[in-house]
């Protein structure tokens, strides 16, 4: 009975000896690579490596996205796009981009035009690290701003990359406006409220600022 014993011992050792030897030899889980779990990540950044770069400016900045912007298919149909270089990293700062809705008539006041925005920050070899799609955008007047920080952790991010998401549905916004108006001896405030519908489009102009990369005035 002992002799038994003995061999179901050795068997169950050599059986979990075998298990051992199986989970090392066996293929570590994939790691997912951060460009293509980065959030919506568009397969199309390493052929950007052939468009010209700007430089990040350092003053608050009008830039437009129009027929003389590079222009480039991200899965929506060949749309103009802004590729910013961003500076060698210091120390910490921050790109405030802002999309200005204007008229697409000059009398056409129910209507507003605008680039939802959706912003990519690209390492040097043009993969993208973070992705911001339109949704994620705070509101700002009839438009929407994100401020993207670059801090220690953002030390290889070198491109800003910045074009419209054209599926967007049409937003209804209400724009308010005040009136003064000089009644008799005195002056009466008033103010309406006007329906706006804000519609997406692959051009527009958006305002660029960065803040932290100079020395502050005295």
């Amino acid at each position: 009975m002992s002799h038994l014993f003995m061999r179901l011992g050795v068997a169950s050792c050599l059986a979990a000896v075998h298990l051992m030897a199986g989970a090392q030899d066996a293929a570590p889980p994939a790691t997912p690579d951060i460009a293509s779990s980065a959030q919506g990540a568009a397969p199309c950044c390493q052929q950007l490596k052939t468009f010209g770069t700007s430089p990040l400016p350092l003053e608050k900045t009008e830039l437009r996205l129009d027929e003389k912007s590079p222009a480039h298919d991200f899965g929506q149909g060949t749309q103009a796009f802004l590729l910013l270089e961003l500076p060698a990293y210091r120390k910490t700062y921050s790109v405030n981009i802002s999309s200005l809705p204007s008229a697409p008539a000059p009398l056409n006041r129910s209507e507003l035009s605008h680039v939802a925005m959706r912003i990519e920050t690209l390492d040097a070899n043009f993969s993208p690290l973070r992705v911001y799609p339109h949704t994620g955008m705070k509101r700002r007047g009839h438009g929407y701003e994100k401020t993207v920080f670059i801090n220690p952790s953002n030390q290889n991010e070198r491109y800003l990359l910045i074009y419209g998401a054209l599926n967007v549905e049409p937003e209804k916004v209400t724009v308010s406006r005040t009136d003064v108006v000089f009644v008799g001896t005195g002056y009466f405030i008033g103010g309406t409220d006007q329906a706006i519908t804000l519609k997406a489009a692959s051009s527009g102009a958006l305002l660029v600022e960065a803040k932290g990369l100079q020395p502050e005035k005295p």
